[in-house]
C-alpha cells in the first residue's frame, strides 16, 4: 500500500510540474492575447473615427447657366443656355461630417462582449441552436456590423463621388477647350481691333490736321476775299487814274507837238509863262519817287512822288507851280547797292490831286531805258 501511495504522490509530483509548465505556458498567451486584443481594440477605435456615422444630408444643386449659343457679330437678346449642375449630387460636397465613436467606456465594453448577456448579466441563448447568442444588442458583433455597413455606404459615397469627377473633369475640359477656342479668336480679334484703333487714330490725326488746314486756307481765304476786293478797288482806282493820265497825256502828246512847232518855226510861239509868285524852295537831297510809267519813243515818263517830295515842291497846300526841275533816275540791284544811273529827267507838269508827275527824259544824259520801277532821286 505504501508503494502504491508512493508511486501515486509522484504521479502527482509530476503531474503538478507539468501543470506547473502549462500553466506558465498558457500565461504566456493570455499576457499575448490580452495585448493583441487591446490593440485591435484601439486600431479598430481608431479606424472607425474614420468612418462616417451617416449619410450626408440632400441639398439641391446651384443653378449654373451656360451660354451655349454661337458667338457671332449679331447681338443675343436671350441667348440659348444649358444648365451644368442639373442632377450634379451636392450633398457630396459636405465635409466634416460626424464619424463612428467607439472610445467610450460604453462602447469599450460592449467591444470586448464577445457574447449576448441580459440585465441580470445571464447569456442570452439563441433560439436556433440554444447557444450563448453572438450577435445582437449589446454585443461585440453589433458594433462590427454597423462598422462594416458605414465602410460599404462610405465606400458607395466615395465610387459616386469619383464619378461625378469623371464627368466634371469631362466638362471642365470640354469647357477648358472652348475657352482655349474663344481665346485664339479673340487674340486674332484684338489684333484686328489693334490695326482698327491704329487706323481710326491715323485717321482721327489726318482729320484733325486737314481741319486745321481748313481752318486755316478759310482764313486765308477771307484775307484773300478781303484782299480781292481791294485789288478790285485798287484796280478800278488805277483804272480811273489810268484814265485821267491818258488824257494828261494825250493833252502833253498835243503840247509837245506845239512845242516841237514851235521850235521849228512852225507854229506860234505860246510865250514863256513867268515863274509863280512863292515858288516852292529847292528839294533836298534823297529819293523821291519811282517810275510808273515811260515811252521811250516820245522820251516822257510819268513819276510817282512821295508826299514829301510833292509838298516840297508845290507847297503844303499844294498851292505852287510845278517847278522845272532836272532829276536823276537810277535802278536798284544792278553795279551796286546804290543802283546804276539810267538818266536825267526834267519835270514837266504834275496831275492835280494826284502824286503824278509828267517829266522830259534828257537823251544828253540817258545810260540806258527808262523802265517802270527805276528810283527817282534829288
Amino acid at each position: 500500500m505504501a508503494k502504491v501511495l508512493r508511486v501515486l504522490v509522484i504521479i502527482i509530483l509530476i503531474l503538478s510540474a507539468v501543470s506547473l509548465f502549462f500553466a506558465h505556458k498558457l500565461f504566456e498567451k493570455r499576457e499575448l492575447l490580452t495585448k493583441r486584443n487591446s490593440v485591435l481594440e484601439e486600431t479598430f477605435i481608431k479606424v472607425a473615427k474614420t468612418i462616417e456615422e451617416q449619410d450626408p444630408a440632400e441639398a439641391d444643386a446651384p443653378s449654373v447657366m451656360k451660354d451655349i449659343s454661337e458667338v457671332s457679330d449679331r447681338e443675343l437678346t436671350n441667348p440659348e443656355k444649358q444648365a451644368m449642375l442639373e442632377g450634379y449630387p451636392v450633398k457630396l460636397e459636405q465635409q466634416n461630417l460626424p464619424t463612428l465613436d467607439f472610445g467610450n467606456t460604453e462602447k469599450r465594453l460592449q467591444l470586448r462582449s464577445f457574447f449576448a448577456v441580459d440585465g441580470e448579466g445571464n447569456y442570452v441563448l439563441d433560439p436556433v441552436d440554444n447557444k450563448p447568442a453572438t450577435k445582437g444588442p449589446g454585443t461585440m458583433q453589433e458594433l462590427m456590423d454597423r462598422f462594416f455597413d458605414r465602410a460599404k455606404a462610405q465606400q458607395a459615397t466615395l465610387n459616386k463621388t469619383r464619378a461625378e469627377l469623371t464627368k466634371m473633369r469631362d466638362q471642365f475640359t470640354a469647357s477648358v477647350d472652348e475657352v482655349n477656342k474663344l481665346k485664339t479668336d479673340g487674340r486674332a480679334a484684338k489684333v484686328e481691333l489693334k490695326g482698327e484703333k491704329e487706323k481710326v487714330a491715323t485717321l482721327t490725326t489726318e482729320k484733325a490736321e486737314l481741319e486745321t488746314r481748313v481752318t486755316r486756307l478759310t482764313a486765308e481765304k477771307r484775307e484773300l476775299t478781303a484782299e480781292l476786293a481791294d485789288a478790285k478797288n485798287t484796280i478800278e482806282t488805277l483804272n480811273e487814274d489810268k484814265a485821267n493820265l491818258t488824257e494828261d497825256l494825250a493833252k502833253m502828246n498835243e503840247k509837245y507837238e506845239e512845242l516841237k512847232k514851235v521850235l521849228s518855226g512852225k507854229g506860234s510861239h505860246p510865250g514863256t509863262v513867268a515863274p509863280a509868285q512863292g515858288m516852292a524852295a529847292a528839294p533836298t537831297a534823297g529819293d523821291k519817287g519811282k517810275i510808273i510809267e515811260a515811252n521811250d519813243e516820245l522820251k516822257f515818263a510819268i513819276i510817282e512822288l512821295s508826299d514829301d517830295a510833292i509838298t516840297e515842291l508845290l507847297g503844303p497846300e499844294r498851292q505852287n507851280a510845278l517847278p522845272q526841275l532836272e532829276m536823276n533816275v537810277r535802278r536798284t540791284g544792278r553795279q551796286s547797292a546804290a543802283g546804276e544811273f539810267v538818266t536825267r529827267i526834267k519835270l514837266r507838269q504834275a496831275v492835280r490831286g494826284k502824286n503824278f508827275v509828267v517829266a522830259d527824259i534828257l537823251n544828253d544824259w540817258q545810260q540806258a531805258p527808262v523802265e517802270k520801277g527805276d528810283v527817282v532821286f534829288f
